[in-house]
């Protein structure tokens, strides 16, 4: 579970669009409200991570052709990027001329004057947007000539040495040629692995998934405030609804079965996705108070019991707390000044590409407990 968990107003116990406005009968107080996850503490991390596990290695028993990928960007092509996703171009429809024809009926000619937007990103959100924009031209090219769009999982990720360009490792579901997916990608190096003629040799196993997977858990030290953004098809792993294996999670009461057997017979959880596509609005429901009923909990794989008080339960999650923000995943609280410190940074590299011209100065306006300790951070390296 969660080490920073926030309790919020459950929707489905609001007026809303999908209940017309009429709040359904509230047999018990307890879904009332509902725990939400923090999203970057250990767990938090892990979950997601298995999620994304149990769905990739469902859509790779169902696709064959499934091949390990990793984009790259060039920085001329991270300099055009920029550009463009900071800027919104709207056309304005505007009155040319009116006249009279020889019908006698007024006539109006209009003209198109483009206004373009500033539009402002901090930090990473410049990096997630120029991979977002990048994968959806690549999607729209690829379908303009193969008239369906490619079936796709991507992460991105941050360099760590020299420019820190943004780049994306995932996999691709395609019997393409090597020098199709480069001709159609075209912002940058791609990276195949091994080919087989001029085809890509490295198709995806259950081991290439545990790989990319761990790239939705890792903390990165050099940006600790970056989230990698997951691109993504619609549907994946949607194929486990026609397996024999789902009808063996079909709600049963208590003895429900909630998890995802892997061929080599580990339990995990049931992602989100399947348990919405498999179990009803009440059913989940059913199986979340039967939870609450066990008095149960369980922290970072240590079971808890609740029965006879929360003395336990508070002192194993604060040792986990203190435990994740020694490994630097944080606290409840944002430590704002590292916050502004890499927003700061960041904003200041996106710059430099973009205009590549001229040396920026540069001067924090706060300095962070980090630079009280060990001193100024050296950004030296930006203005070379």
């Amino acid at each position: 579970m969660c080490y920073f968990p926030t309790l919020i107003q459950n929707k489905k116990y609001t007026p809303n669009k999908k209940n017309g406005g009429i709040i359904p009968a509230i047999y018990d107080k307890r879904v009332l409200a509902v725990p939400v996850g923090c999203g970057n503490c250990m767990e938090c991390r892990k979950a997601k991570a298995r999620e994304w596990q149990v769905r990739l290695l469902e859509d790779v028993r169902h696709n064959r052709n499934g091949k390990f990928i990793t984009l790259t960007f060039s920085n001329e092509s991270i300099k055009k990027l920029a550009k463009e996703v900071t800027q919104k171009e709207t056309k304005i429809k505007e009155i040319a001329r009116q006249y009279v024809d020889k019908n006698g009926k007024l006539r109006t000619r209009y003209k198109y004057r483009t206004i373009t937007e500033e539009i402002i990103l901090k930090g990473y959100e410049t990096d997630n947007a120029i991979a977002t924009l990048a994968t959806r031209r690549f999607l729209e090219r690829w379908r303009k000539d193969h008239k369906k769009s490619l079936r796709h999982w991507f992460i991105t990720e941050l360099g760590h040495k020299g420019t820190e360009n943004v780049h994306m490792h995932g996999i691709v579901w395609t019997d393409a040629e090597v020098k199709e997916i480069e001709k159609k990608w075209d912002y940058g190096y791609i990276w195949i692995g091994e080919k087989q003629g001029k085809k890509i040799k490295n198709y995806v196993t259950e081991k290439t998934v545990n790989y990319i997977t761990k790239y939705v858990q890792k903390m990165d030290f050099d940006h600790k405030e970056y989230k990698p953004k997951i691109l993504t098809s619609a549907g994946i792993g949607s194929g486990y609804m026609e397996r024999i294996d789902c009808e063996n999670n079909k709600y049963n009461g208590e003895k429900t079965r909630e998890y995802y057997v892997t061929r080599t017979g580990h339990k995990m959880a049931l992602p989100i996705y399947l348990r919405n596509k498999i179990y009803s609005d009440e059913e989940r429901e059913k199986l979340w108070l039967n939870k609450l009923d066990q008095e149960i909990r369980y922290i970072n794989g240590e079971k808890i019991d609740i029965k006879n008080g929360y003395e336990g339960y508070w002192k194993t999650l604060e040792h986990y707390r203190r435990k994740n923000a020694t490994l630097g995943y944080g606290t409840a609280t944002k430590d704002w000044d590292r916050k502004k410190y890499e927003e700061d940074r960041r904003n200041l590299l996106t710059q430099k590409r973009i205009t590549a011209t001229e040396k920026i100065e540069y001067e924090p306006e706060w300095i962070s407990n980090e630079s009280l300790i060990w001193g100024k951070p050296d950004d030296s390296w930006l203005y070379n």
